[in-house]
């Protein structure tokens, strides 16, 4: 089975290619760059460089939030456009999943951490349980200083959210912040590629009608609106 993955929930947005369980490419782009006008390529440069047609994917799959309001529309644009050209089935990943996965294989529990702007993080907590990952919270949004009340034991924390966060984490949290030692070489693409495959028969989806985002808290655009 050959599986796409697509990330652009996350500023280094990401496409790996994964073959029964190997990832054959991956690509990011450089973060802070314009997620619409990269993210395609890296779809091109994936399938050139495993020398795979994009007739020849079984299915695709797209991390669905929470993460960057104009990422997540660009993928799900660029998903959409897809599955219109080849009518392959898709499954979504959720983007906090995708990057706890990063940490595997551990025995701490693990914290997802992405910076939501605002001074918030998107979060949530899962446990490994042997190669999979039992969710043990919902998707949030909340503050650094929430999140830290929350954690009784010694966690792993992993995500972007750390660039902004580690320092505020690490001292309110002492040994019970932990770091992975070393970081799986997978994108959060490969990751929510690895995810769906273990999950393709029992989720794959037609229907674009299906595919949804998660934003967890409304974008400011509709904020504004309400105010």
């Amino acid at each position: 089975m050959v599986i796409m993955g697509i990330d652009s929930s996350t500023p280094q947005s990401s496409v790996a290619l994964l073959k029964n369980g190997r990832v054959l490419d991956q690509a990011e782009i450089i973060e802070n760059s314009t997620p619409s006008s990269q993210v395609l390529r890296l779809v091109d440069k994936v399938l050139t460089n495993s020398d795979i047609g994009l007739e020849d994917v079984d299915g695709l799959c797209l991390t669905i939030g929470p993460g960057s309001f104009t990422g997540l529309r660009v993928g799900t644009s660029l998903l959409k456009g897809l599955i219109l050209a080849t009518s392959k089935p898709f499954v979504k990943v959720d983007t906090l999943e995708a990057t706890a996965f990063r940490a595997m294989p551990i025995s701490n529990k693990i914290c997802a951490v992405l910076d939501a702007r605002k001074k918030e993080v998107y979060t949530a907590f899962f446990q490994p349980n042997n190669g999979n990952l039992e969710r043990l919270t919902p998707d949030r949004a909340i503050t650094p200083d929430q999140l830290c009340k929350e954690v009784t034991e010694p966690t792993v924390f992993i995500g972007n959210g750390l660039n902004s966060y580690e320092e505020l984490l690490a001292s309110q949290l002492g040994n019970k912040f932990l770091q992975v030692r070393k970081v799986a070489p997978f994108t959060v693409a490969a990751c929510a590629a690895r995810l769906a495959e273990t999950r393709f028969e029992a989720n794959k989806c037609f229907d674009l009608n299906e595919l949804n985002i998660k934003y967890v808290r409304k974008p400011e655009a509709e904020l504004k609106s309400v105010n």
